[in-house]
């Protein structure tokens, strides 16, 4: 088990010099990322959560890797320790068959050489089968950060029709508290009608996911909308998702929340 400290520090430097310097898509295989997103939970309209996951190893032989439950502070949380002694390790239902909990949260893992991590959050399709969503797990480096200005923000398109909802995911991958500025704009960038500006709170390493985030909007056309999330207070360190499901059948696709420079 490992305890963390500030084992982010010099990854998180590294985002920083990289809002205009580094590529905008990370190398195959990274040492410390983050799975935004991992259930064991019930959701909406009779859907039941469940999230697997791969371990790709490309030279990596350990890997700590911690659950963090929403809307808690997690700084305290231990890593399981998993041997990586195949190509391919998987965890189906990793909330649970790894860490012995339920519930929603980010994994947030550390090698001790290059992997990628990416898994599926899935739910029972009423008539049989499944439907669910691919997440990635993100290196450390393309997160936002503070005092990233504008270039350094996070953006997510949204483009909700009728019997869809979307669901936004903030994660803080950094062991200090921050606080989350979300807008909400039109295609051409004006704020959306309604309450499409407001902040939220994330204590260390925490993260939440705000169910249906244009309800808050006034009545009409939801389509072309971008909503931008960033840090603004002294310190810290987001990513970002954003979650689209079809109320009638629980089918869901996922977006990962982009900065406009790298």
């Amino acid at each position: 088990m490992l305890a963390r400290t500030c084992i982010l520090t010099l990854a998180l430097t590294a985002a920083v010099v990289g809002v205009t310097a580094t590529p905008g898509h990370a190398a195959a295989g990274h040492l410390e990322g983050t799975l935004p997103s991992a259930a064991h939970t019930p959701g909406r309209f009779g859907s039941f959560w469940t999230t697997d996951v791969w371990i790709y190893q490309q030279g990596a032989s350990t890997v700590h890797l911690w659950f963090n439950p929403s809307g808690q502070d997690n700084t305290a949380v231990e890593s399981v320790v998993v041997t990586l002694t195949d190509p391919v390790t998987h965890f189906p239902d990793v909330v649970s068959s790894l860490f012995g909990t339920d519930g929603v949260g980010s994994i947030h893992y550390l090698a001790d050489g290059p992997l990628t991590v990416t898994s599926r959050t899935w739910t029972t399709a009423p008539g049989g089968g499944s439907y669910g969503q691919t997440i990635v797990g993100v290196p450390v480096a393309e997160s936002s950060v503070d005092g990233s200005g504008q270039a350094g923000a996070l953006r997510m398109v949204v483009d909700q029709s009728v019997h869809f909802r979307s669901n936004v995911g903030l994660v803080n991958i950094s062991g200090v508290p921050v606080t989350v500025s979300v807008e909400i704009f039109t295609a051409d960038g004006q704020a959306a009608s309604g309450d499409s500006s407001f902040t939220v709170d994330l204590a260390p390493f925490a993260m939440t996911q705000l169910n249906d985030v244009l309800a808050r909007l006034a009545p009409g056309d939801r389509r072309g909308l971008i909503i931008r999330a960033a840090v603004v207070s002294q310190r810290g360190a987001i990513l970002a998702y954003l979650s689209e499901v079809d109320n009638r059948t629980n089918d869901a696709s996922y977006q990962e929340a982009f900065r406009f420079g790298y």
